[in-house]
């Protein structure tokens, strides 16, 4: 989602920075730009994640979580772009940390555990 919305402009942006030549000013000029535009990226991600989180927190008192293989859906590739865009271990961290605040819980569950099962 985060990515998607710069896909464009990154990719204009890192075009241009290849052809320009190593060593020189303008590209080093040009490599802050591409800089910027993955700054933003990470800024709005974080931006979402944080007001989710904080949504999530105040709804409940206890949270649970499935421990997922990131790593290994990642090796997917047609998912993977998507995947490493959603950001789940910073989604975790935040809620951790603002369920530590409001003294709720965060449980992390295996994600083999049969939680369908009585």
């Amino acid at each position: 989602k985060h990515l998607n919305r710069h896909q464009k402009n990154l990719a204009l942006k890192q075009k241009k920075l290849s052809r320009k030549t190593q060593g020189s000013k303008s590209r080093k000029k040009f490599r802050k730009k591409v800089a910027n535009v993955h700054e933003r990226i990470a800024n709005s991600r974080q931006d979402f994640l944080h007001k989710l989180s904080r949504k999530l927190v105040d709804e409940s008192q206890v949270i649970v979580v499935e421990n997922l293989n990131v790593k290994g859906m990642v090796k997917n590739r047609l998912l993977s772009k998507s995947i490493s865009d959603v950001g789940w271990g910073m989604f975790v961290n935040f809620m951790d940390y603002k369920l530590r605040q409001k003294s709720a819980k965060l449980i992390e569950v295996d994600r083999f555990f049969p939680s369908s099962k009585t």
